[in-house]
Parts: C-alpha cells; sequence; structure tokens
C-alpha cells in the first residue's frame, strides 16, 4: 500500500503492527527501504520536527513524497524481506553490505567409517557440519590438529574402496587406516565421538575419556597404547591452555565487533569464539557518510547476520540503539552486549591493533592509487575496475578468466571464467571480440569504470571498438597494459584513452594496482585452461580403453571415483563392478598395466 506524504494526517494509515517500509521520490524513483516493530512509530521518527537525524537522513526525508509499506508475520519475516529488497533495489539511501559468499565448514559424512573434511556450500541434515567459519584458514588448521589428534580419514569414498594398503597418512601418523580394517567399526566410532567433542569445546571431557583408557591400556600391559593415548592428552592440554577463553569459568561462545570510523569509511574487525575457541577473525569497510556510522553499524549487523552465522551472542565495542537491540534478538534470537571484561577485553585490544594496521594498509596506497588513475583515465570516481586475460596450448582448450576489482578489494566472488570455441585457434584478438560480446550483453553483471586488458595498441584498439559497438563510450574508460623489454615489470607501459603512454617511473601506485590485476587475471585465466586440459586428458584415457562403452565408463568412475583409482584397481576388484567380467577386467587391467 502506497499512501502519499501530503494526505492529511498520513502517519495514522500506517498500522501499529511489524513490517518494511520504503520511501518514494516525487518521481517515485526508491530512496530507502526500512524495518521496523511497529510500523507507525518508526516511521513518524523521520517526521518529528526536532529530529538529530544525520544531514544526510535530514536530506532523504526531505525529498520523500511517498511512502509505501509492507506487514510482515514478525520481525524476521521484517528482516528477511529488508534485505532481499536492499539487494535487489539498490536504494540510493541504503548502507549495502556486499558479502554473498558461501562461508567454509567442517564436515563428518554419514558412513560406517565416516570421513572428516573441509566443505563450503549448502549444509543439509544426511552429514554433520561445524562452522560456519570465517576463512579457509581456520579450518584447515583445525582439521590438521584433529588429524594429529584424532586419525581420522580425509579422503573420498571411491578412493576408500578402492584401497587395498594403507595410504601415505597412515605412515606419517595421521590416520588410522579403516580403509584396509588396520581399525575396527567400534574404534574408529570412539574416535569420531572425540573428535565431535573437540569441535564443540568439550577439552575436559576428551581429557577425561583419555586418561581412563590411558590408565586401562597400562593395566593390561598395552604400554604401546599407553603412550599414544599419553602423547593425546598432551596434545589437548596443549591445545586447551593456548585455545580456550573463558568468562567466570564457562567457555566463550560470541562474535566480537570491533569498529573505526575514518573519515567518509567505515572499517569493521570480527572476532569469532567458538566454545573458547578463537577459530578466527575477518575485517570489512563500508563507504558511508560519517555522520551516519551507527546506522551503518545496525546495517551491516543486519546484512552480515541474516545470512547464518552460527552464534546467540554478539559484544559489540559501542552502544547501539535499544529500538535495534530488541529487533535483532527477536528477529534472529541473538542478544547484543558492550560489556568488555577480563579475557574479552584482551581480544578486544588485539582486535583493535589489527584493525589500525588494515586501516593504515587501506587508506594509503590504495586510495592514492585510485586517486591517481582517476586522474590519468578521467574517471571521475572508480567503483570498478575488469581485466581479462586469455589462456591457451598452442589454441587448444583456450580459456578467458574475468576478475574484478570493485570497491577497494579484488572481489573473487564476482570473477567470470570464458570457455572459448576451437575456432578462436589462437588469436587473442578474436579472443577478446568473442568474450566482451557475451560480456557486454550481460544483465546481470554491473559495467566496469575502468576495462584493463593485456597487451599492446592491437588490444587495446579492439576492446575500444567494442565498447564503441555497445554505445558504452561515455560509460567505460579502456585502458592496457603491456610488458616492457626483458620481461622487467618496471620496464611496463600504460595506454590511456587519451593517447598518453605512460611508464612505470611516472606512475608506481597506478603500475602497482594494475600490474596486480593484470596477473590476478593471468592466474586466473592459466588455471582455468588447466583444469580444462586435465579433464580431457582423463576423459581420452578412460575413452582409449578396449571395448569399454559410455555407460561402462560412467559405472567404472562411479564405483572407483577416478582413473587413478581405475589404473591401480586389481583384476579382481574390476571384477567386483558390475557389468564388468573376468574377460573385461584383464583387458581393463593390461591397459594401464
Amino acid at each position: 500500500m502506497k499512501i502519499k506524504i501530503t494526505e492529511e494526517d498520513f502517519i495514522k494509515l500506517l498500522p501499529h503492527l511489524p513490517g518494511v517500509y520504503r520511501f518514494y521520490d516525487i518521481t517515485e524513483n526508491l530512496l530507502y527501504v526500512g524495518k521496523a516493530i511497529d510500523l507507525n512509530k518508526r516511521v513518524k521518527s523521520y517526521f518529528r520536527k526536532q529530529n538529530d537525524t544525520s544531514p544526510r537522513i535530514a536530506l532523504m526525508v526531505s525529498k520523500i513524497s511517498q511512502i509505501e509499506f509492507t506487514i510482515t508475520e514478525n520481525e524476521t519475516s521484517a528482516l528477511i524481506l529488508e534485505n532481499n529488497l536492499i539487494k535487489s533495489l539498490k536504494p540510493k539511501y541504503n548502507i549495502i553490505f556486499r558479502d554473498d559468499k558461501t562461508y567454509p565448514f567442517i564436515r563428518i559424512s554419514k558412513h560406517d567409517f565416516p570421513k572428516i573434511d573441509y566443505y563450503r556450500g549448502k549444509t543439509n541434515q544426511q552429514n554433520m557440519f561445524f562452522g560456519p567459519y570465517p576463512n579457509a584458514t581456520s579450518v584447515k588448521e583445525t582439521l590438521d590438529t584433529i588429524q594429529r589428534i584424532f586419525k581420522l580419514r580425509t579422503c573420498s569414498d571411491g578412493f576408500f574402496q578402492s584401497r587395498q594398503r594403507p595410504c601415505i597418512l597412515y605412515q606419517i601418523k595421521r590416520c588410522t587406516a579403516p580403509c584396509v580394517n588396520y581399525v575396527n567399526k567400534i574404534e574408529y566410532a570412539s574416535q569420531i565421538k572425540l573428535a565431535i567433542n573437540f569441535l564443540n569445546g568439550n577439552f575436559s571431557e576428551i581429557i577425561n575419556t583419555l586418561t581412563v583408557d590411558m590408565y586401562a591400556a597400562a593395566e593390561c600391559m598395552d604400554f604401546e597404547l599407553a603412550a599414544s593415548l599419553r602423547d593425546k592428552i598432551s596434545m589437548m592440554k596443549q591445545t586447551q591452555t593456548s585455545q580456550i577463553i573463558s568468562t567466570h569459568e564457562t567457555p566463550l561462545c560470541a562474535d566480537l565487533i570491533i569498529h573505526q570510523v575514518v573519515s567518509s569509511q567505515l572499517f569493521i574487525y570480527t572476532i569469532m569464539v567458538r566454545n573458547g575457541i578463537y577459530i578466527g577473525d575477518n575485517h570489512y569497510m563500508l563507504d558511508i557518510i560519517a555522520e551516519d556510522w551507527l546506522n551503518s553499524l545496525e546495517s551491516f549487523l543486519d546484512s552480515y547476520y541474516i545470512i547464518g552465522r552460527n552464534t546467540d551472542k554478539i559484544i559489540v565495542d559501542t552502544q547501539l540503539g535499544q529500538e535495534f537491540i530488541t529487533f535483532f534478538k527477536n528477529a534472529l534470537s541473538i542478544k547484543i552486549d558492550n560489556k568488555i571484561t577480563g579475557n574479552i577485553e584482551k581480544l578486544f585490544a588485539m582486535g583493535r591493533v589489527n584493525l589500525l594496521n588494515i586501516i593504515e594498509n587501506s587508506k594509503g596506497n590504495l586510495n592514492e592509487a585510485e586517486i591517481e588513475l582517476s586522474k590519468l583515465s578521467g574517471v571521475e570516481k572508480i567503483h570498478r575496475i575488469e581485466c581479462l586475460d586469455v589462456s591457451h596450448n598452442h589454441g587448444d582448450d583456450a580459456v578467458a578468466g574475468l576478475v574484478v576489482y570493485e570497491n577497494g578489494i579484488i572481489d573473487n566472488s564476482k570473477y567470470r571464467k570464458y570457455n572459448l570455441p576451437s575456432s578462436v585457434n589462437g588469436n587473442d584478438i578474436l579472443a577478446i571480440e568473442t568474450v566482451l560480446n557475451r560480456r557486454f550483453t550481460s544483465t546481470t553483471m554491473m559495467l566496469p569504470d575502468i576495462f584493463l586488458v593485456d597487451g599492446g595498441r592491437a588490444q587495446f584498439e579492439t576492446v575500444k571498438n567494442i565498447v564503441m559497438k555497445y554505445e558504452l563510450c561515455g560509460k567505460i574508460k579502456v585502458v592496457s597494459i603491456f610488458k616492457g623489454a626483458g620481461r622487467d615489470p618496471k620496464l611496463d607501459r600504460l595506454i590511456f584513452e587519451d593517447g598518453n603512454v605512460v611508464s612505470y617511473f611516472d606512475a608506481p601506485l597506478v603500475f602497482k594496482l594494475m600490474q596486480g590485476l593484470r596477473d590476478e587475471a593471468h592466474r586466473f585465466a592459466i588455471t582455468g585452461h588447466r583444469k580444462k586440459q586435465a579433464k580431457k586428458m582423463t576423459a581420452s584415457l578412460v575413452d582409449d580403453i578396449p571395448n569399454i562403452g559410455s555407460k561402462k565408463r560412467k559405472i567404472l568412475l562411479a564405483h572407483f571415483g577416478s582413473v587413478k583409482n581405475i589404473s591401480n584397481a586389481s583384476v579382481e576388484d574390476l571384477q567386483k563392478v558390475v557389468g564388468i567380467g573376468s574377460l573385461l577386467a584383464n583387458q581393463i587391467y593390461l591397459f594401464f598395466h
């Protein structure tokens, strides 16, 4: 329902119910999307005569012509609807936090001998998931600790089924080799149970269990087992001492939020602690109006936690609005606190030091590089740069990689890979034309302010012509980077649209930014090319096995998991596959041996 603010007592038309409201200007452009526990009270607060809002919000209010509202069942529905509308409609006055990446988990599979591994994607009910963790490093460090202490398998089910002897992980004491029955289901299940307790932070329970087992082994004269358990207990105590963070004897489980406003930017540092274990940290930067930092911080928390971070408590280094705190708790069942005491104060102090370092690094070189690049390219404000590179093997398996620099960071969530047809045949100019014809007809991707191409005049003119073809001359500036003599980075050159050729020594900060993008595009393209080649070689190898049709190829790959496992299989293993008799099994075995 839309309400014109020229209507008398228009506020009375808004209900005292939870929901989402939208503000429009006189030309029906969307200005702002907001949520409320009570729509009437929230919207009314914008139109008070003595309002202490920032100049930015005051300007927005002066433009409001119409108000639209949607009633929702509860605060949770309001938060979800608000988040979806902001992301899809991108209102001018909303703070948009862009973080759509999937966070990593630790997964324990449903299997007689479950595997533990790194996982990124949607969770399900079939397996057990622990997390999400803030980054891949924290997951890998935790998995490494679990492997050293509990020796669980990390291999794929296909690899597990095809083993006839233990792999190297058994030799270096990182696995108990359940694949060859060196450990039975009951013993392995106890290892899994201990690992789950570890991931849940129940260190004392693990140590007590291991201590009882150690004494039992010693009484039975199994001193080798007792010594192994003693070493596990020692590692557990070391982990507990170094990692557990407690509050009044209770392991801390919360996210810590540290912020700093610098000019027109809000820097945020998050620390994740689960069951007393510091599992990682991350940092973010939002462009804001300085007076609006509190509103921006609240908007960040909305967007950040609706994605699904696993916590029920946040400790923030500032006082947030009581209405927001109430809404947040009702909508997401997350309590917001600002009490910082004891061990938590030490974490906040460490976080502040890290955040200051991040601020110093970010506000220096990159900002200066962007300002300098703006002057050289004629772009008033740079929001997005795209860079393209093509990789192939004498024309075969050509892949183009497009990387994106947006809002001060190289954002790999926005990268695109393009598989090129064989007709391109190593022709770089044709490859650029093919990719850009697809790129500039895309309606889902935002246009760049600058398009960087790796190459000389020919590549530069090619991109310029395609930009002209799609009538984007006023929107996209083309820049080319090409290598100098001896491939020395300091002899690289940049070509700009005004014909200006700039050397490294003319603008070193700009070159570091552009060379970084060029090198990342090259890495991304060559990685895609190698994967394509490897897939083709693997497919070719299976295709060459005599008397094997497409159906049997699929059955073999499904059974063994990979070509490598097929090649390592014995004749007896091959005969176990449905549809593979003794004659065919011998032919397959002889093909690989």
